[in-house]
C-alpha cells in the first residue's frame, strides 16, 4: 500500500496562496501546496504543477482523464518516463498519445510497474 500525495495548484498567478478551490479532493492523503496555477490546457507549461508529478515518479500509471490527463502523459514521454494507460474500455483512452502503452488489466499494469520498480532500485 502506498499513500496518495497532491499537488495542489494555487488559486491564480494573482493569488498563489490560496489553493485552487476543490482541491485537495478527498483521495488525497498528503497535500503539497504549489504557486503553480496551471492545468488542463496549460498544463504542459512551466507552470503547471504537471511537472512535479510527472517528474518525482518512477513510472506513471494515466487512468482515464481529460485534458490534464493527456499533458501528464505529454510530459511523461518528453522526459522519458515510463508510461501506460490503463482502462478496462479502450474508448476511455483513445485519446492519449498514440506512443502511450495501454493496458487492459489489472495484471498488465503490476507487469508493468513490477519491471519498472526493480529497474530503479
Amino acid at each position: 500500500r502506498g499513500i496518495c500525495i497532491g499537488i495542489i495548484p494555487c488559486a491564480s498567478l494573482s493569488d498563489r496562496a490560496t489553493p485552487r478551490h476543490g482541491y485537495p479532493n478527498e483521495f488525497v492523503e498528503l497535500a503539497v501546496y504549489s504557486h503553480l496555477p496551471y492545468s488542463g490546457e496549460q498544463a504542459v507549461d512551466d507552470l503547471s504543477r504537471n511537472h512535479i508529478n510527472v517528474l518525482s515518479c518512477a513510472a506513471l500509471v494515466a487512468l482515464p482523464g481529460e485534458a490534464g490527463t493527456v499533458s501528464e502523459l505529454t510530459l511523461a514521454i518528453r522526459y522519458g518516463k515510463p508510461v501506460m494507460a490503463y482502462s478496462a474500455d479502450p474508448d476511455l483512452v483513445r485519446h492519449f498519445p498514440h506512443a502511450v502503452r495501454r493496458a487492459g488489466s489489472i495484471d498488465d499494469v503490476k507487469e508493468f510497474l513490477r519491471a519498472h520498480f526493480e529497474a530503479a532500485l
